[in-house]
């Protein structure tokens, strides 16, 4: 019974983008634009705006891909990745004698790590309620080999820290 228009999410991607508005602003603009005399009167529906802008994204995103509308191939693992043309890319965007051309410090694939650390606080309430909708099609890996990555690393760092000091 409760509907939003591709309109509307794009509105919302937009203003969550360009303009930093929250996701609560931008539904009490919606309730606003709905009745600004009384807004209060409007039912709450911020959860399904929130639930589905996140499968419009995902949907966005499966269509830029070329997978949105085809049901018999499903992405695979970084199947929905951006290409990067300014990364070095052997094969791509290098010449196959790149290694004695180039320096490996000129050629080497960086790692950066984003250095929010404000979003500390925003554990989830309920992490097992959490849905993946691209679990490990895009830049993050499958969940389930990370917990077993994250278990056998665990372990093995308890295993080699165990060591005893000598007179």
């Amino acid at each position: 019974q409760t509907a939003f228009t591709f309109d509307v999410l794009d509105h919302f991607l937009i203003d969550a983008l360009e303009c930093k508005a929250s996701a609560m602003s931008f539904y009490q603009k919606l309730r606003c634009f709905t009745n600004n005399a009384f807004p209060d009167q409007i039912p709450d529906h911020y959860c399904e705006l929130m639930r589905l802008s996140c499968v419009w994204q995902d949907l966005a995103n499966r269509t830029r891909f070329r997978f949105g509308h085809n049901t018999e191939r499903q992405p695979g693992s970084g199947d929905l990745i951006l290409y990067c043309p300014a990364c070095p890319q052997p094969g791509i965007n290098l010449p196959a004698s790149w290694k004695d051309s180039y320096e490996n410090w000129l050629v080497m694939q960086r790692y950066v790590v984003n250095g929010n650390f404000t979003a500390q606080h925003m554990n989830m309430k309920s992490p097992e309620d959490d849905v993946a909708l691209i679990d490990g099609e895009g830049y993050m890996v499958t969940k389930d080999p990370y917990q077993v990555h994250l278990k056998e690393s665990i372990e093995g760092t308890e295993m080699s820290c165990d060591f005893s000091i000598q007179d």
